[in-house]
């Protein structure tokens, strides 16, 4: 597949999606969701990727929408539209992504772009990273999930703090409020984003993304009904040939032989 707005690349089963409209810091647009769009469900189903990395070409991750070349012909309706394509065309299929996403924050990640990071698994920032929720600036509220995600990774009262003031927040408050999990030296950030990709990947793939499914779960689940999904997964995971695998070579001492990507075995328990 070609692109226009970003960049795709696939090497050692780590995908890197590059957003590239560095000219304007990765603000997004139609035409970058589209790709966006597209692309997710080759993520999902190549049996070679087996982790993701989100990051931006040159000084951005993602500014947020491009207001330069913003929508002025679509109606209420439209508008209403558009704005859930956006969410169930490529928010949503990131979020449920059954494959470990990172984001690699190498920048100003504004509006949308402070968002995109927060439907990723794991959050890695260069030290220059940059967070706001910049909405309320233009008279918008957070999207790209915002009003879902920033709140669970920050708490209730600073969520609030963070959407009404629309204040800039930097690398290494970001990682003291919980929005980002690591700070890494600007010129190492890819380095260490792979790096923790790698280190995904020597686990067994079908335990890694039950895993996923499940802690995304009980985000609005019941104890009771994390007990359930508890027993489903451990089920699946001891009938498996990675609990095998990983058991004998336990015993052996070796480092387990995975033989499989979660697109390339049974998805019946999700």
């Amino acid at each position: 597949m070609s692109f226009e707005n970003i960049i795709y690349e696939l090497e050692d089963n780590i995908a890197t999606v590059t957003f590239n409209r560095p000219e304007a810091y990765n603000a997004t647009t139609d035409g970058l969701y589209g790709e966006l769009e597209s692309l997710i469900p080759q993520l999902r189903d190549d049996p070679e990727v087996g982790v993701v990395i989100l990051t931006g070409a040159g000084k951005g991750f993602c500014s947020g929408a491009d207001l330069k070349n913003r929508r002025t012909d679509l109606n209420p309706l439209q508008l209403s539209a558009r704005h859930r394509w956006i969410l169930e065309g490529i928010m949503e299929p990131l979020y449920r992504l059954h494959k470990p996403t990172i984001a690699a924050v190498n920048g100003a990640a504004a509006g949308a772009g402070a968002n995109i990071p927060l439907a990723c698994d794991i959050v890695i920032a260069s030290e220059l990273a940059k967070f706001t929720q910049s909405f309320v600036k233009v008279g918008l509220v957070p999207d790209f999930g915002g009003l879902y995600f920033l709140q669970r990774a920050v708490g209730r009262a600073r969520a609030k703090e963070l959407a009404f003031t629309a204040r800039t927040v930097d690398a290494a408050e970001a990682l003291a409020l919980g929005l980002v999990q690591k700070v890494v030296p600007h010129d190492q950030l890819l380095a260490e984003a792979k790096a923790m990709a790698k280190m995904i990947l020597a686990n067994a793939p079908t335990a890694v993304s039950m895993a996923k499914s499940f802690i995304n779960k009980s985000e609005y689940a019941t104890f009771d009904q994390m007990t359930e999904y508890e027993i489903l997964g451990q089920t699946v995971a001891f009938i498996s040939p990675d609990y095998m695998e990983g058991v004998t070579a336990f015993r052996e001492k070796r480092k387990p032989a995975f033989s499989a990507s979660p697109a390339q075995t049974d998805q019946s328990w999700r």
